[in-house]
């Protein structure tokens, strides 16, 4: 483990944990940050796990978790792949394959139970919100669930992780995505001024629910690093407004920051490459990413069925300027304004 796995731990700054004691732990990352169409997805991942864990190094939880977790998606096991999005898609024969399977695996596995059925249930099972139909009709139609997998193999993936969360005493507490879609991501746009203070906010948002769920348990957080920035104890003070935030590093490799009042104590860290270090920043990564590709499935679908032909998008800039350019027509027969579908930034 690296320093920056030891920053992270609250053993650094409190006394040994008893055998009892848990930890929120939890990981946030983003998808979808720089195309020109579909939402900016921002995920969290919350696991309940003993503090023991801790040693003061965060723990490794693929190792915790090992007998049904791994990074790659070929397994003789058949244990359940959790990576960055990116470094799963890629692995993946069919795209959404291995992220639906971690998906599906998590929300069943989780203290919820959640098997959705469609993608409108899977919606309210994260929490993402997407505009009214009346504002963006392209998300108007509810699709069935799985698309790439069976449903056989996601119970199978379930078992598996359950049993070795259990095996393991630990428990995943929330899987959650904001989905920020093109008409209320400009209006925030124009409020906060830039792209960068727009991410951060729902970064933050995600970490003030993740504290809520916690009612008063210790919170240890592991998010990506935002672009270059190095400093973020502001931000904190601003989302935690009645407590006290100290920085405990601020560098060029990791950003780490306690914050303390009368919710608990919060130990988060922002570093590069999160989401290779910790598993919960991991799964976060995949349930934005899995989110931002069904609403890109409702959008496209919905085009397609009124230019029949027209090629699907996955929404970044230049083939998204390709989609807009042959979509337009329809846009203007129903009369949606290109503000309502199109980022600004």
């Amino acid at each position: 483990m690296s320093s920056v796995d030891a920053e992270l731990a609250p053993a650094l700054h409190a006394p040994q944990p008893t055998s009892t004691e848990q930890v929120l732990y939890v990981g946030i990352d983003e998808a979808g940050y720089g195309p020109l169409l579909g939402p900016l997805c921002v995920g969290m991942c919350a696991f309940r796990v003993p503090a023991s864990l801790f040693t003061p190094l965060a723990p490794n939880l693929w190792n915790t978790l090992a007998g049904g977790v791994c990074r790659k998606g070929k397994d003789r096991r058949r244990r359940i792949a959790v990576d960055d999005s990116k470094n799963l898609k890629l692995q993946g024969e069919e795209p959404l394959r291995l992220l639906e399977r971690g998906i599906f695996a998590a929300l069943g596995a989780s203290e919820q139970g959640i098997v959705p059925a469609d993608d409108a249930a899977y919606f309210r099972a994260i929490g993402a919100t997407l505009p009214h139909e009346d504002d963006a009709p392209w998300y108007r139609d509810v699709l069935p669930l799985p698309c790439n997998i069976e449903l056989g193999d996601a119970r199978i993936a379930t078992h598996l992780l359950r049993r070795a969360l259990l095996k393991a005493n630990c428990a995943i507490t929330a899987l959650r995505v904001t989905a920020l879609d093109a008409n209320p991501f400009n209006q925030l746009y124009e409020r906060l001024g830039n792209k960068g203070a727009l991410n951060m906010s729902l970064v933050m948002a995600q970490l003030a629910s993740a504290r809520e769920l916690a009612n008063g348990v210790r919170v240890v957080a592991a998010i990506d690093r935002q672009g270059g920035r190095a400093e973020y104890a502001q931000s904190l003070q601003t989302q935690f407004p009645a407590d006290s935030v100290q920085t405990i590093r601020e560098d060029d490799e990791l950003s780490t920051y306690r914050v303390e009042g009368g919710a608990g104590k919060l130990d988060v860290a922002f570093a590069t490459r999160s989401e290779e270090r910790h598993l919960p920043t991991a799964l976060a990564s995949m349930a934005a990413k899995y989110t931002r590709e069904l609403a890109m499935r409702r959008l496209n679908a919905w085009f397609l069925a009124r230019q029949p032909g027209l090629e699907p998008t996955a929404g970044y800039v230049q083939d998204g300027l390709r989609f807009l350019a042959q979509v337009k027509p329809t846009l203007v027969l129903e009369r949606v304004p290109e503000q309502a579908f199109v980022r600004m930034a």
